[in-house]
């Protein structure tokens, strides 16, 4: 039971006591008081609290901007400090767990992933940078299962990324057919996706189905294609004899990308 509702008790039990003296009305009036004191004091503590969340995430969301620019030292102390204003940051112990990862700092990194996904099952985001952390260690099998965590939350932005994240990580331990079908499942849910499209359709021509690399790449192909996936395209249609097609992706891969390893495979002739 918490304050305003013991004072509530008390209230009531005054209201409904004989009035026998003018302590009655004593009484009335210091109930009162406590009752609107304690709803103060409650809500300057909810806003307290939120001006503590607000300023964690600030520090945090800085943390991120410092990590993108690989500036770690700065990102480790933004983070740092987001997390002693507010131990329940989920998002800040997985800011950390990022900038100990890229440090090398295994058991620190490993600590904080483990601290975000405590505080919030649910984080989509934490499961994800979690799982990869564990697949750059060779620990695949623990990778998987924090994928397949992260896209469990219906509401994931982007589960699309967790199950690619988890075919190549199947790819690391030789897992073709597991791989296959997690990048089937990120491209039913994002066909434009082209890491998905490139490992998949890799897959495929590997196994000499180019039919069905070719009809992997397709969509990936209408959205700026990288270097790997023209290259890709251009092998694809040399198998098939569609020398329209192969001449279009190997001037579009020179044109694009002409210091690329792939364009000089092209030029060289292989």
């Amino acid at each position: 039971m918490n304050l305003i509702q013991l004072l509530t008790q008390q209230f009531e039990s005054v209201k409904s006591s004989p009035r026998k003296s003018p302590a009655y009305g004593l009484s009335f009036v210091a109930v009162l008081a406590l009752l609107m004191t304690a709803c103060v004091t409650q809500s300057q503590q909810a806003n307290d609290n939120g001006a503590s969340k607000a300023r964690a995430r600030a520090h945090s969301d800085l943390g991120s901007v410092y990590l993108q620019q690989r500036n770690l030292e700065v990102a480790l102390d933004e983070f740092t400090i987001a997390t002693k204003i507010d131990p329940s940051s989920a998002m800040a112990y997985n800011g950390l767990g990022m900038v100990h990862s890229a440090l090398g700092q295994d058991a620190l990194a490993e600590a904080s992933f483990k601290q975000a996904v405590q505080i919030e099952p649910n984080n989509s985001e934490s499961h994800n940078n979690f799982g990869n952390f564990l697949c750059s260690r060779g620990r695949v099998d623990e990778s998987i299962k924090e994928f397949m965590a992260a896209v469990k939350n219906p509401l994931y932005a982007t589960p699309a990324i967790a199950y690619t994240n988890a075919g190549v990580c199947s790819l690391r331990k030789q897992d073709v057919r597991n791989a296959e079908v997690y990048f089937q499942r990120a491209l039913q849910l994002e066909p434009l996706l082209h890491s998905a499209a490139y490992q998949l359709a890799l897959i495929q021509f590997n196994r000499n189905d180019v039919a069905n690399a070719r009809n992997t790449l397709q969509n990936a192909m209408l959205s700026r294609p990288g270097p790997e996936l023209l290259w890709l395209s251009v092998r694809v249609a040399r198998l098939l004899g569609n020398h329209d097609d192969e001449s279009s992706y190997a001037l579009e891969l020179r044109r694009q990308y002409p210091d690329s390893e792939q364009a000089k495979l092209l030029q060289s002739g292989n």
